[in-house]
């Protein structure tokens, strides 16, 4: 069974955190490094300084609305020997591929209400590049306040998502809106990282409500404690909610709310994720959920991605490259490394 790498990280900072995973994942962050490197090559009329300066305008807002955020990414050029500069340009990545477009990822929250013996679960579909594949990783961090976070994240970046011991978790979608534009504002990377340090699903709306940003981005948040999730559709020009339906919330990448200010291809495998956890309304578990993640209808825009366009170099080409689920009352996080349709998901414990 195929998985990608565990790395368990702690420090007494963050910027001893930071280093490491730095230290630990050097080898897989120089992949990282040289793929956005050769990326951006075919992709971009820009060259990698000028990719590189533009990641480092990050820094300053970076560290007035992060700086904790800001300090572990700090640790991690350091423990891996790359330059502040490289390690930036992986984490804004997001932020600097929003152009040109692309459709990726579907995520779903699923209440006690809805879920067999009154579980929660918090669920995503990560889709992007195929090469990406070769330096994901599983990240397992111990932070100095002793709270135990968990997500996967490509080599270099910080955490893009996953749940911590307070019973909170985010997953993320990418959304372009009519706003966005090349221009700084909090990297969406750094504003899940952050996230993710919050003790309570206030703080974490709070938060998104609030940071300042460029780009669009999507991001379901989900409170164990609370027994509450909800869907933030956030752009340049402020954030708008989806509440959870009879227990199930889902979502790709249009915006729902104000679907007048989407600039992309509307998708249609949020409302197929939707119809196929209905049809299991009270009895949702996580066998059920792995099912419906390996879902084909609608190819090329299925649940479960497998994208042979030849149009494409086979490097560039969008698959969905996890699947994962998170049992909130187990403190498990279910990893399929690869497509759920032909890999197994693994459990890992948080």
């Amino acid at each position: 069974m195929h998985s990608y790498p565990f790395i368990r990280i702690s420090g007494s900072t963050y910027f001893e955190i930071g280093k490491d995973y730095g230290r630990q994942a050097k080898d897989l962050i120089a992949h990282s490094v040289s793929d956005y490197k050769e990326v951006f090559a075919r992709t971009s009329d820009r060259s990698w300084e000028e990719i590189q300066k533009f990641a480092m305008s990050f820094v300053d807002i970076t560290r007035k609305e992060a700086p904790e955020v800001m300090e572990e990414v700090e640790g991690i050029a350091q423990g891996s020997g790359f330059s502040l500069a490289d390690i930036m340009v992986v984490n804004c990545r997001y932020e600097i591929t929003k152009f040109p477009r692309r459709n990726e990822c579907t995520t779903a929250a699923v209440l006690p209400e809805a879920a067999r013996d009154g579980k929660m679960y918090l669920v995503k579909n990560w889709d992007y590049r195929v090469r990406i594949k070769d330096h994901v990783v599983i990240l397992h961090i111990t932070q100095p306040d002793g709270t135990r976070i968990m997500g996967l994240t490509e080599a270099g970046q910080v955490p893009r998502g996953g749940m911590n011991t307070h019973g909170l978790g985010m997953a993320s979608n990418n959304l372009q809106s009519v706003y966005d534009a090349w221009d700084v504002g909090l990297p969406t990377v750094f504003a899940r990282r952050q996230l993710l340090k919050y003790k309570t699903f206030g703080e974490a709306e709070s938060f998104i409500r609030s940071f300042p940003r460029a780009v669009s981005c999507n991001v379901m948040v989900a409170g164990f404690r609370e027994k509450k999730a909800v869907d933030f559709e956030v752009y340049p020009k402020g954030t708008d909610c989806i509440p959870a339906e009879q227990g199930i919330v889902t979502h790709a990448n249009h915006f729902v709310v104000q679907p007048e200010i989407h600039a992309l291809q509307r998708s249609p495998r949020g409302d197929r994720l939707r119809e196929l956890l209905m049809e299991h309304h009270g009895h949702i578990d996580v066998n059920t959920i792995q099912c419906c993640m390996a879902d084909h209808k609608n190819l090329p825009q299925s649940l479960c991605r497998h994208s042979n366009d030849p149009s494409q170099p086979v490097g560039m080409r969008t698959i969905t490259v996890s699947s994962e689920i998170m049992d909130f009352e187990a403190g498990i996080m279910y990893v399929c490394s690869g497509s759920p349709c032909c890999e197994e998901y693994r459990a890992y414990i948080l």
